[in-house]
């Protein structure tokens, strides 16, 4: 039969069905020359099949680029390990390129990690004169030597092109390069390897033989291991989201707002992250210098005791500033730690407290995108531990009119601190804010906004045992007495009171109630401290009237009419800054000290006895009493900013050496 006739079977118009005539059943007819059985192989007798056949020229290529026989078998196992895993995409091309280029991808790490390759000999390779039975394996170590040589990517190209015979479009998509970097890389090796080789054997590559069978299990508990670990990445993250979103507390979800998960709140109480306020800091100092130098060493300053009434004081003493010396470690005070920080963290009356503790931001700076931040900052409790500062997390801020913003003017009292909540200054026009509070139980509560009081600046935050108060102004360029003091008290009954004073200059914390400076009489808001008016000095107990109390009240020409910028108070002991000077006042005897010639203040703290102040131009000073004779101490000129609570200063400063911060305790 002819193959141009119709076979018997089939007629035009029959059907045909699953390659047989469906009338007859029979089998189509078949060109035998044409017809090809294919049978399905497992995927791991194919496996065992390539590592039979490849192993062999994987590891020579390997040995050629290691030099060493031990690093050559680890190389081509993982090699095999790594391949077994992508099975699937590497017998669907060729097996043998694909491991091969995942050979070359772990010795290039490998050379990543030493950096460089030790060479046994920088010299030329001489080669043995003398044939016998230890040729091949002399020829093969000369080699392995001479490779060793050559930098990395020299010896990459060199094997990869004349060892493994790929082309140089080859070695170029191997090695991520281009050819004319082939060309000439290929051209220094081998002129090197001319110098040190006086013939070449590149056959003489120790035998290596693979059980196909044990890489195979080698490769499957690789897997297993990798799968395991990689699920329990994927667990833990899990359980660290779901954990972090608890932790977080109310979640805004769009369109839902605040959510909280169930759970959070006692998860939070299970882990103890509520109720860690600054009561939980231990109160015990850790003293751990002990000074024995004589007190009489400690010197101490000229006081003019021309005496001179003030208005509603008198001025018993006038000191120069200029006078000050610098602190002396064990002669004026004993330094405990000295500890440096990342970054500059302020220190004043608003962040040192019982404890030795700083209260401080996290930096900021990292998370600033443009003009605005990219996450929230955390208010950490800086406890010095030994050489470094431990740290505790207090409070983390919240949205600011949809932005995340920074802290500002932070107030401390007792165990409770309050600051104000702004996005980033650069922003044109007027800032919204936000009062929070940090109670003594750990737990943050927005006192007031922005939008309750509706004006234009957040200016200055006081804490007292019983209330909070906060200063505004009504335009972001206003300076001098041209702000107004809300409160607010404190506790499950809090009520706010708008306007308290008005033409307030500064304001102070102290445990027995808000210290204001402010203006009364003529004088109109921002042209100093007025003609014909006083300036007032007191101590707001309660928002009503019949809790305050008058501390001073001076005229405002007695002030060469420059207004108060900083005030601070402590158990009868009053200090104030005016221009460049700075008066400090026992407010029960209505005398005290006025002290001149240095740079404007623009914080003060008063504790006990000592007084402790920073200035304009980066100075921190203190004014401490040694039997009844006044010292100055000059702590640094360095950007510093200076703290005191009960016996202790604590004091930061920028200099060339970057940010410190140093604990210290006055010996007398």
């Amino acid at each position: 039969m002819s193959h141009e006739s119709e076979p018997s079977n089939l007629r035009a118009g029959s059907p045909v069905v699953g390659g047989m005539n469906a009338e007859t059943a029979e089998q189509p007819v078949v060109d035998p020359a044409r017809a090809r059985v294919e049978v399905a192989q497992d995927k791991d007798a194919e496996f065992v099949a390539f590592v039979v056949s490849a192993g062999p020229y994987l590891f020579r290529t390997a040995h050629l680029l290691s030099g060493d026989a031990h690093q050559a078998e680890e190389l081509v196992q993982a090699t095999f390990e790594r391949t077994y895993r992508a099975w699937s995409k590497a017998r669907a091309g060729e097996p043998r390129a694909y491991a091969r280029r995942i050979l070359m991808n772990l010795r290039i790490d490998g050379w990543r990690k030493e950096r460089r390759t030790a060479v046994t000999d920088d010299g030329i390779v001489p080669l043995s004169p003398a044939p016998d039975h230890a040729h091949s394996v002399a020829v093969r170590d000369e080699l392995g030597r001479a490779l060793r040589t050559l930098p990395a990517r020299q010896r990459r190209v060199v094997v990869l092109r004349h060892l493994l015979d790929l082309s140089e479009g080859q070695v170029a998509d191997e090695l991520g390069i281009s050819v004319g970097t082939v060309k000439s890389t290929n051209a220094r090796g081998l002129v090197r390897l001319r110098t040190l080789l006086s013939e070449s054997v590149i056959e003489a590559v120790p035998e290596f033989r693979l059980d196909g069978q044990q890489v195979l299990r080698q490769a499957q508990v690789a897997a297993r291991r990798r799968s395991v670990v990689r699920r329990a990445v994927v667990v833990t993250g899990v359980v660290a989201v779901v954990l972090g979103l608890m932790l977080a507390g109310p979640v805004r979800v769009p369109g839902f707002g605040p959510v909280v998960l169930p759970g959070s709140d006692w998860l939070r109480t299970v882990l103890g992250l509520d109720g860690r306020g600054l009561a939980d800091l231990s109160s015990d100092h850790a003293d751990t210098t002990t000074c024995t130098g004589s007190d009489d060493d400690a010197p101490t300053i000229p006081v003019d005791s021309t005496a001179a009434a003030l208005g509603g004081f008198t001025v018993t003493g006038v000191i120069d500033v200029a006078d000050a010396h610098a602190v002396q470690p064990c002669v004026d005070l004993a330094v405990d730690h000295e500890i440096s920080t990342g970054v500059r963290i302020p220190v004043e009356a608003g962040t040192i407290g019982a404890g030795e503790s700083v209260l401080g931001w996290s930096d900021t700076g990292s998370a600033l995108d443009g003009d605005q931040f990219t996450r929230p900052s955390t208010l950490h409790a800086l406890v010095p531990d030994g050489d470094r500062l431990a740290s505790m997390t207090v409070a983390r801020n919240e949205r600011v009119d949809g932005r995340w913003p920074y802290g500002i003017e932070l107030a401390r009292q007792g165990d409770r601190a309050a600051w104000f909540e702004t996005p980033n200054t650069q922003i044109a026009g007027t800032l919204p804010w936000t009062l929070r509070l940090l109670d003594r139980d750990g737990s943050v509560v927005t006192v007031s906004d922005s939008t309750v009081l509706q004006v234009a600046e957040a200016r200055a935050v006081a804490l007292s045992d019983e209330m909070v108060g906060w200063t505004t102004a009504s335009s972001p360029s206003s300076t001098g007495c041209d702000k107004t003091l809300h409160t607010s008290t404190l506790g499950a009954e809090a009520s706010t009171t708008a306007a308290v004073r008005e033409r307030v200059c500064a304001v102070a914390s102290s445990p027995d109630g808000l210290v204001v400076a402010y203006q009364e009489g003529s004088g109109g808001p921002g042209i100093g401290a007025g003609d014909g008016g006083s300036t007032v000095i007191e101590l707001i107990s309660a928002p009503d009237e019949t809790a305050t109390t008058t501390l001073l009240s001076v005229r405002n020409g007695e002030l060469e009419f420059d207004p108060v910028s900083a005030v601070g108070y402590d158990e009868g002991r009053l200090a104030f800054a005016v221009g460049n000077l700075l008066y400090v006042v026992d407010t029960r005897t209505l005398t005290g000290i006025r002290l001149r010639g240095g740079s404007p203040a623009v914080a003060v703290d008063v504790s006990d006895e000592v007084t402790a102040w920073s200035t304009e131009d980066g100075g921190a000073y203190a004014l401490v009493s040694r039997g009844g004779l006044p010292s100055v101490l000059e702590l640094s000129r360095a950007q510093a900013s200076v703290g005191v609570h009960g016996d202790r200063i604590v004091w930061t400063q920028l200099d060339d050496d970057g940010a410190s911060l140093t604990f210290g305790r006055v010996r007398w």
